[in-house]
């Protein structure tokens, strides 16, 4: 009786149990369903969490004195949400395009702005439009903006660091610019980069992107980004930001050895000797000038024409500007300094002076009698009579320079041009493209002439490919006919390749035509003006040629130190100062009694230079110059080198002449003597 009992007590402590169970979540079920149903459904949805990046401030380029040259300052990013509901996304393209109107965005552009994006694989955020959040205009469309969110419900708006060149086109070319990343550039970086970045494309903006030097990797300009995490709904919106984040890191600030005011100078004055060379030659208007600190190797100047300004490229460019950069003969987008190989000219024969004096047994009081004219017809400045090496310097005498070239030899003369930076590695790595330019040997000009007949001949079968191709596609033509003018075609390649064998055949051989050539500073000889300051400054400072350097120093943001640059010496030359000495006083005549002496007399300069009038093409009938001269200052001890060269110059090595002049004066009117 007493266990019928105790079991009928067990069952009703079950049901107890099991009813308060049923209770509890009922109440929990009500609780979460009625009373906060709405909260916990937009919770569901929020399955996941994502980490977006936080934008940074790249880093400044400044000159040797603080200046800015390119910078950072605040834009107002209008970025559209393609994850929000159609509705959203409807009211906002139309708003927006009543909000941007004054700027002649409409609905259709904003539209073509999100479908090209998709295109390019971006999705979610996509950025509208930039505007300047520092000028009127930008801040009057913010602020409405901002007034009527709520009719904006698939946009928002980010305040970005966007750059900015408060110089234009001074150093333009030098410093670069930056742009929208490339499929190519993004690719195997994903982990630096997103498909929506900013990265530099030219000059230094490229150059110290990333900065990496001797086994450990510096920030550069572009930066950290910082990074936040947000929830997310199965959509894709943001419902919910979390307080925590990663600070974004500013780039790092990169101060350049350029001197603005000595570069100011630098392109005034060769913005004038190019517009006088305009007005009398329609292929001029272009040059490029480098002025360096013999003694150290730094750049405190360097110029590259024509224009290119860096705020051109920041929104793309436009019709016009694109006819300008993309389809101009004179090439703005090249760094004309560093990745363009010019002739020397008579700048040359100071390395053929050295040389037979060094290796050939040659004295300074060696004579030659210059009749006006050398052996296969090369042609003097004029008749010089009986001279020795520094007469023939300052009146720059062909004659002269090529009869101590054949007691030399090429090989003596080739050896002595790379000692001083001609035609070999520059050691300059703070810019991208420098050109070896090319020291004429035996063996070079053999494999010169090769590469110069094969890829003739393939441009050749190239284009008579492509014409075949042409007349085989014109149905207008009959069989018989196609047949005939592809057999003239076959014919007339046959026959222009073999000109080119020929050719070959007749110059892959060094001849003493060649050494006499080159000892002048034509046949093959081509350098970069970069290589030639370099070749100036090592003559100057009797004989050490440094590394050439454009970067002074890195800082970080918070003015830290990053990286200094040192002087680095690459090599000694191995002529004597008793060798370089009259070859030094060759150059001072030359800008005194010589052929720069309409240009440096009266300036009160003390400069020791060597003009240079080459020709510009390998052969033609009508004869062609560039202007070029290359010169340092003062005479006694050296400070300052330059080199010059105007494309196609009105006045030959005058025009380049006077621009050094110029650029001598401001560097020692700043100087205060």
């Amino acid at each position: 009786m007493a266990q019928k009992k105790s079991a009928h007590t067990n069952i009703y402590i079950y049901l107890l149990l099991f009813l308060a169970i049923f209770i509890v979540l009922s109440s929990r079920l009500f609780y979460l369903q009625i009373l906060n149903g709405e909260k916990y459904q937009t919770q569901s949805a929020s399955n996941s969490l994502k980490l977006i990046n936080l934008p940074t401030k790249r880093g400044d380029i400044l000159d040797a004195n603080g200046e800015i040259l390119a910078t950072s300052v605040p834009i107002a990013s209008i970025n559209f949400d393609t994850n929000a509901i159609t509705a959203d996304k409807e009211t906002t393209i139309h708003n927006l395009a009543i909000l941007l109107a004054p700027l002649e965005v409409n609905e259709a552009k904003i539209l073509e702005t999100i479908d090209a994006a998709n295109k390019k694989g971006i999705y979610g955020t996509i950025e509208i439009i930039k505007i300047p959040y520092d000028q009127s205009q930008g801040l009057e469309i913010i602020g409405k903006f901002y007034e009527r969110a709520k009719y904006l419900p698939a946009a928002t708006v980010n305040i970005i660091p966007t750059r900015y060149y408060p110089l234009g086109p001074t150093l333009g070319n030098i410093i670069g610019y930056v742009g929208a990343i490339s499929q190519e550039e993004y690719t195997d970086n994903e982990d630096i980069y997103t498909l929506t970045d900013t990265v530099g494309k030219l000059g230094i903006e490229r150059s110290m992107e990333i900065f990496k030097k001797e086994g450990y990797t510096i920030k550069g300009l572009m930066g950290t980004k910082g990074t936040q995490a947000v929830e997310v709904d199965s959509q894709g919106r943001t419902v919910n930001v979390k307080s925590s984040e990663n600070a974004s890191i500013p780039g790092d600030n990169v101060t350049l050895t350029i001197d603005i005011r000595l570069q100011e100078a630098l392109e005034k004055e060769l913005n004038n000797q190019i517009n006088i060379s305009k007005a009398a030659n329609s292929k001029a208007g272009a040059g490029a000038a480098i002025v360096f600190n013999v003694n150290t190797g730094e750049i405190l100047a360097m110029s590259s024409k024509p224009d290119l300004d860096p705020n051109d490229f920041l929104d793309g460019l436009s019709d016009e500007e694109v006819k300008y950069y993309l389809e101009n003969d004179q090439s703005p987008m090249l760094n004309k300094v560093i990745n363009v190989a010019y002739p020397p000219g008579s700048t040359f024969k100071m390395i053929t002076a050295l040389s037979g004096l060094h290796y050939s047994g040659l004295t300074v009081d060696y004579k030659e009698t210059c009749t006006g004219i050398w052996r296969d017809n090369i042609k003097c400045t004029g008749v010089h009579g009986t001279i020795n090496l520094t007469t023939a310097l300052t009146v720059s005498c062909n004659v002269y320079f090529q009869s101590f070239a054949e007691q030399t030899g090429i090989e003596n003369i080739s050896k002595t041009a790379s000692q001083f930076g001609l035609g070999v590695d520059t050691g300059f790595t703070d810019l991208k493209g420098v050109t070896k330019g090319f020291l004429p040997t035996e063996a070079s000009k053999a494999i010169y002439e090769k590469n110069y007949r094969d890829g003739m001949i393939s441009k050749v079968t190239e284009e008579t490919s492509k014409s075949i191709v042409e007349i085989n596609q014109d149905n207008s033509l009959t069989s018989s006919s196609k047949k005939e003018q592809i057999e003239v075609l076959e014919q007339e390649k046959d026959i222009t390749i073999a000109k080119y064998e020929r050719y070959y055949q007749e110059n892959k051989d060094w001849y003493i035509h060649d050494t006499d050539l080159v000892s002048i500073g034509q046949g093959l000889n081509n350098y970069s003006v970069l290589q030639l300051g370099e070749y100036i400054s090592t003559l100057a400072n009797g004989g050490t040629r440094y590394k050439p350097t454009l970067i002074k120093s890195i800082a970080s943001s918070d003015g830290k130190s990053v990286y200094t640059v040192t002087p680095l010496i690459l090599n000694k030359v191995e002529m004597t100062e008793e060798e370089i000495e009259p070859v030094k006083i060759g150059m001072q005549q030359v800008t005194t009694i010589g052929t720069a002496r309409r240009i440096f007399i009266g300036s009160g300069l003390s400069v020791a230079g060597k003009t240079g009038t080459a020709e510009t093409g390998r052969s033609s009938d009508i004869k062609e110059y560039h202007g070029v001269f290359v010169g340092y200052s003062p005479v006694a001890k050296p400070e300052i080198a330059v080199a010059v060269v105007v494309e196609y110059a009105k006045n030959s090595s005058s025009t380049a002449a006077a621009v050094a002049k110029a650029v001598l004066q401001k560097y020692f009117s700043l100087k205060g003597k």
